[in-house]
């Protein structure tokens, strides 16, 4: 079997082996403040109303990279690092992640 077909058979793994420390080296950036890149958040219940600032916003960006980075690490490294982690709140917060990934999609870049 070919390396292609291979990839294919798991390919949520493969995807996650790219992803996870890109995105991870993404946030870092962002938390590093060397990132130009701050998605439009005015959809966001948090912002309304409120005074915005590059804190405010930057850190919420953060927390949203960090919610993405859950579900790319655990399929990255199936560790035991979630083992003790309750079997629900694991899938909750995958699925959350993989949610916040593709609602900001668009808004991954430098």
């Amino acid at each position: 079997m070919e390396q292609e077909e291979l990839d294919l058979y798991d390919l949520k793994y493969v995807l996650a082996e790219y992803i996870y420390p890109r995105l991870k080296a993404f946030k870092e950036k962002v938390d590093r403040k060397e990132s130009p890149s701050l998605p439009n958040f005015k959809d966001e219940s948090l912002f309304q109303g409120k005074e915005w600032d590059a804190d405010l916003v930057s850190e919420f960006w953060s927390k949203k990279l960090e919610e993405m980075l859950f579900s790319f690490e655990y399929y990255y490294n199936s560790s035991q690092k979630f083992d003790d982690m309750e079997r629900e709140l694991l899938k909750e917060n995958i699925k959350k992640g993989l949610e916040t990934f593709a609602k900001y999609f668009d808004d991954l870049w430098i």
